[in-house]
């Protein structure tokens, strides 16, 4: 007579924590979007936001902290419209996701968009360009038409695929221009009224800006395969080397990298296929039981998002779990660095952004949404 088999040690979610969870911080995005949508991000100098303080006195308390002056005023960013409008509208609720598209469209010059209202300042970047294409399309607000203009636009911030040198590994990590790969910001000079930036590359903004080109589906550019096959090697190494551990430029949390990857491989599977083992990996690497996720809660919900998107689930229920017991009374979760500054170490981040993260990992996991890519000459 077989002996009974012994009692499972797995955890059992607590799909009742996790819906009402979900209900109240949904709760809680619906207060906090008002007419003109989603808040801006507070700034902290310290990425666990143990103080924190808003963009009105942000240039001034930079200057005061660093003696440095950034050029510009920080109050009224609108990524954190972009951000939640990612991960808000699939399934979401179509007044709240038109508000949102609404904020958004205000940060927009031409095809590209910026990061704080224009004109003046700090210009258009492509992260966040690709953040509100992609978007704005898969919401249904945004024509096959205008993102293959944007799609086609983001191709001109590419660095230059030949006539750059040869170099090495830890010069790139240093900074130095990565030959066909997206930069941060286009150096065309046609945004007038903004201060230059120089060129610069970001691993996150690298991703961010390849799901838009790839969801646009320029069949038949030459121009698009080189630059998306430069982008996807250049991701590929940046996982390899492990250098994704220590963040990058403008993303200080190694969780912010493995998530928009994630995004890639789940929407794109071929494309990205050479990816998508690299960033199991690296999941593995660091840490996949609830115990071994360092740091805060945002880092636990970008964890969770990326797991789905990549078909891991060892500790995902456990990390799912941390989420829903660390909900705030009012629904909300607590504010931590998602992005920083490029040269200071000043950091942005908000109980709203980390809660919209933390809602959407604790949703059941779902499919990349399914909408098609733009035909030709549609």
């Amino acid at each position: 007579m077989a002996l009974p088999l012994p009692p499972s040690t797995a955890p059992v979610p607590d799909v009742a924590l996790y819906a009402r969870a979900v209900g109240r911080a949904m709760a809680y995005v619906q207060r906090v979007v008002g007419p003109a949508g989603a808040p801006s991000a507070e700034l902290s100098l310290c990425p666990g936001f143990e103080q924190g303080f808003d963009g009105e006195r942000a240039r001034g308390t930079i200057v005061e902290a660093w003696g440095v002056d950034p050029g510009f005023d920080l109050a009224g960013e609108g990524f954190s419209a972009m951000v939640s409008l990612v991960l808000l509208a699939p399934g979401g609720d179509p007044e709240l996701v038109r508000c949102l598209a609404r904020q958004v469209e205000t940060y927009r010059w031409r095809h590209r968009y910026r990061f704080l209202p224009g004109p003046g300042g700090l210009p258009a970047d492509t992260d966040c360009t690709a953040l509100a294409l992609a978007a704005r399309y898969e919401s249904g607000l945004l024509p096959a038409a205008g993102l293959r203009a944007g799609a086609r636009d983001l191709l001109r911030s590419a660095a230059p695929a030949t006539g750059l040198p040869r170099r090495s590994a830890a010069e790139q990590d240093a900074g130095a221009v990565r030959p066909g790969v997206f930069l941060v910001y286009w150096e065309d000079g046609k945004e007038p009224g903004t201060l230059p930036r120089g060129p610069k590359q970001d691993p996150v903004a690298c991703a961010n800006a390849l799901y838009a080109l790839l969801l646009a589906d320029l069949t038949g550019c030459d121009e698009a395969r080189g630059v998306a096959d430069a982008t996807v090697g250049h991701l590929a190494e940046h996982l390899s080397s492990g250098r994704f551990l220590c963040g990058t430029r403008y993303y200080p949390s190694p969780d912010a990298f493995l998530y928009a990857v994630s995004r890639l491989c789940a929407r794109f599977p071929d494309a990205a296929r050479p990816l998508t083992a690299p960033a199991r990996r690296a999941l593995e690497r660091t840490g996949t039981g609830a115990a071994a996720v360092p740091g805060s809660v945002l880092e636990t919900a970008l964890r969770v998002l990326a797991a789905d998107h990549l078909g891991v689930t060892a500790g995902q229920d456990e990390r799912r779990a941390r989420l829903a017991r660390a909900q705030r009374p009012d629904g909300s979760w607590p504010a931590a660095a998602y992005y920083r500054m490029g040269r200071l170490p000043v950091y942005f981040g908000s109980a709203y952004l980390t809660t919209v993260f933390a809602l959407s990992a604790l949703r059941t996991a779902r499919p990349a949404p399914a909408v098609p890519a733009p035909r030709t000459g549609e």
